[in-house]
C-alpha cells in the first residue's frame, strides 16, 4: 500500500494514504506556527508500506534417544 511519510525537520510527525491529505496535515502543522524565525521544515516522501512479521518461534520436535530409562 502507498503512503506519504510527513516529516517536521526531519521527524516523521504522521502518514497519509493521499497526496492530498498530507499536504493538509502539513498546513495544519504550518498553521500552529507562532514566529516567522521558528519556522519549521516540512518535507513528504512516497513510499510503499510493509509488514514484516516476526519469524516463527515453533521449536522443532526433540529426537528420542535410542535409550528408555
Amino acid at each position: 500500500m502507498k503512503r506519504f511519510y510527513i516529516f517536521k525537520d526531519g521527524t516523521q510527525v504522521g502518514s497519509a494514504i493521499e497526496r492530498e491529505q498530507a499536504l493538509h496535515m502539513i498546513r495544519q502543522h504550518q498553521a500552529l506556527e507562532t514566529h516567522p524565525l521558528l519556522r519549521a521544515e516540512f518535507s513528504m516522501i512516497e513510499g510503499e508500506e510493509e509488514f514484516v512479521p516476526y519469524p516463527s518461534k515453533q521449536k522443532s520436535p526433540r529426537k528420542k534417544s535410542g535409550l528408555e530409562r
